[in-house]
């Protein structure tokens, strides 16, 4: 019971997330798409969603950037990755870009460490579910990553 009293939060998050990102009849959230997914269709070359495809994704912060740090025009990117054991020695580890634009995002990233932890901010290794819009893919040091604008975050952990 307890642990699914943990979850709820979490659950009411991803059924306000769906109701935000399905405020046009038209749109829907395809659950099938995954980091993986993503991961794959990048790698394939095939089967990526259209632009503008809304998504939600779960996975583990690995890496953040302050790409602008006025808060009045805050861009941030975090780096969301999971994986998944292939078997005892191997794991498939698949990463995206999540894009964080936006004065209500400035408190995510912060651009210097303070004493005292802001709830807001999101760190390293944090397990993270992400609402937002694919866009698209941008070239990295380690290749192509799949991005996503993202509408809403919430910490899971």
């Amino acid at each position: 019971m307890k642990a699914l009293v943990k979850k709820l939060p979490a659950l009411l998050f991803l059924c306000l997330a769906a109701a935000a990102l399905s405020a046009e009849p038209s749109e829907s959230i395809d659950l099938s798409i995954t980091i993986r997914t993503l991961d794959e269709a990048v790698k394939n070359g095939t089967g990526l969603p259209e632009e503008g495809t809304p998504v939600i994704l779960n996975g583990t912060v690995t890496s953040r950037r302050i790409v602008t740090p006025d808060a009045d025009v805050f861009e941030g990117e975090l780096i969301l990755a999971s994986g998944e054991w292939l078997d005892s020695d191997d794991i498939i580890v698949s990463r995206c870009i999540v894009l964080l634009r936006g004065p209500g995002f400035a408190a995510a990233i912060p651009a210097r460490r303070s004493r005292q932890v802001d709830p807001a901010e999101i760190p390293l290794n944090s397990e993270l579910l992400a609402y937002g819009y694919f866009l698209g893919l941008t070239r990295t040091d380690e290749g192509l990553r799949a991005v996503i604008d993202a509408v809403g975050i919430r910490k899971l952990n």
